[in-house]
């Protein structure tokens, strides 16, 4: 049973269980209504034979009846009894209607001084009535032909409202629950368009208010992390399939260059050194890749945990100082907050230390003296880390495609060994804390690159 069928069933069902309470209520309520006010004109029409029977002496009984018979305010197949202390029959309004009595009921009724009953469809009332000439027990009967005539017409009138009223109520729910579902259909219309190949489509958000309008809108930033998650997949696969073509076919020509035929101890050598150089580029290589593909991960799947800067920084410093013992660094530790909590993060240690090796390594790798000058900076919000060098400096016309994965300035592929990784990785680590990176450069002035990473909130 499809979503549409079942919201009109439910809202017919609920819809149609109100009609028919109202419609009950509305019926038992007049039953009672017209009981009541029966009850009252009995009780009312037993009061007036009796006073004028028991006080109005003109009156005989014979009159009585007659009165009674020929009153505007007669009911359908009246009767009225009234017994004395005796309980004897003392007046009888019409003598062809018969009104079952017994001894037990005149003893109730002068017991509760009034009661009403129905027997036979026929509204009684019983009641007692105190005069000079003493008590008398009163009992007064008749048929509510018009009440239940009107309470009838009531009756028919309920059913077919009630039966028009379910019509409407299935008709309208349809619609209704047509356009309830329709969002969805069409939603799951453009679902079902989507495939690997076009994950850059997006669904219609519609009003951006309701719930349908978030369900799209949670979808589309599913598929803006799957579309980012497969780019980053394609990406690496075409980057490692690629950058490590190179170094894998050097491998394999020395191999079966030294194959080809017997070689010295000397030549043996030269090869395996060449061989291992060959195999730390591999390895070089593959922790950048694999680095950068992390770096693509969503915020919410890493550990962040409050980072101190100038801790990391120092870390990262002694790590490229051990490997390279040629490189010097400048820091300006007078520009260091005072407040320590000006210098905390929330981040991932190892990838934020990771940016500083990148940062810190390409600076020394092109100053002329391998010297690389790192200065702090805080506003209160932001902490700045700023590493400049006296390098040969990025053109101008290729600054803004530095940071692109791979790529290399023109003047740096003759300078210095590299992958155009580093800065492609810094950028997407700064960007993974919520911070941004920013570069000053000149060719053959250097270049100065800032770090700003917002603090830690407490």
């Amino acid at each position: 049973m499809n979503i549409r069928t079942t919201l009109t069933l439910r809202f017919t069902a609920i819809v149609a269980t109100i009609l028919i309470l109202f419609s009950l209520a509305v019926f038992f309520l007049s039953e009672n209504y017209r009981r009541e006010e029966f009850y009252s004109r009995l009780e009312s029409r037993a009061i007036t034979t009796a006073r004028l029977l028991v006080t109005v002496k003109e009156v005989d009984k014979n009159l009585l009846r007659i009165i009674d018979k020929n009153s505007i305010h007669a009911l359908f197949q009246e009767k009225v009894l009234i017994f004395d202390e005796a309980d004897k029959l003392v007046y009888s309004s019409l003598d062809d209607l018969e009104v079952a009595y017994s001894p037990e009921l005149l003893r109730e009724i002068r017991a509760k001084q009034k009661i009403e009953y129905t027997q036979n469809d026929f509204e009684h009332v019983g009641i007692v009535f105190d005069s000079d000439q003493g008590e008398f027990v009163v009992i007064s009967s008749a048929f509510d032909r018009y009440g239940r005539a009107k309470l009838q017409n009531l009756r028919n009138v309920l059913w077919m409202g009630l039966i028009i009223g379910i019509l409407i109520i299935v008709l309208t729910g349809a619609v209704f629950a047509g356009q309830m579902v329709k969002p969805l259909a069409r939603m799951n219309a453009e679902v079902s368009s989507i495939s690997v190949g076009n994950l850059s489509q997006r669904i219609d958000e519609g009003n951006q208010r309701d719930e349908i309008a978030q369900l799209a809108m949670n979808f589309n930033d599913m598929l803006r992390r799957l579309e980012a998650a497969f780019e980053i997949q394609q990406q690496f696969v075409s980057n490692a399939s690629h950058e490590l073509r190179t170094p894998l076919a050097a491998i394999t020509s020395q191999l079966q260059l030294i194959l080809d035929k017997q070689r010295s101890p000397e030549e043996y050598q030269k090869v395996l050194q060449s061989l291992l150089d060959d195999t730390r580029t591999l390895v070089e290589l593959t922790n950048g890749l694999l680095t950068l593909a992390q770096s693509g991960i969503e915020k919410q799947r890493l550990q962040f945990k409050p980072v101190r800067i100038d801790e990391t920084l120092f870390a990262a410093q002694t790590e490229l100082a051990t490997a390279h013992p040629d490189y010097h660094f400048q820091i300006a530790y007078d520009a260091l907050p005072e407040d320590e909590s000006q210098l905390i993060v929330a981040g991932n240690e190892y990838l934020i230390k990771t940016a500083f090796l990148n940062l810190m390594d390409n600076a020394c790798k092109f100053s002329s003296d391998h010297t690389v000058d790192i200065r702090f900076s805080a506003n209160g919000s932001t902490i700045g880390v700023s590493f400049s060098d006296k390098g040969i400096g990025i053109p101008v016309g290729e600054q803004e495609m530095i940071f692109n994965p791979f790529f290399r300035a023109s003047n740096a592929q003759m300078k210095a060994r590299g992958y155009g990784i580093g800065l492609s990785l810094c950028r997407r680590i700064v960007e993974l804390h919520g911070g941004n990176i920013l570069l000053k450069s000149a060719p053959e002035q250097g270049s100065l690159f800032t770090v700003k990473l917002p603090l830690r909130k407490t």
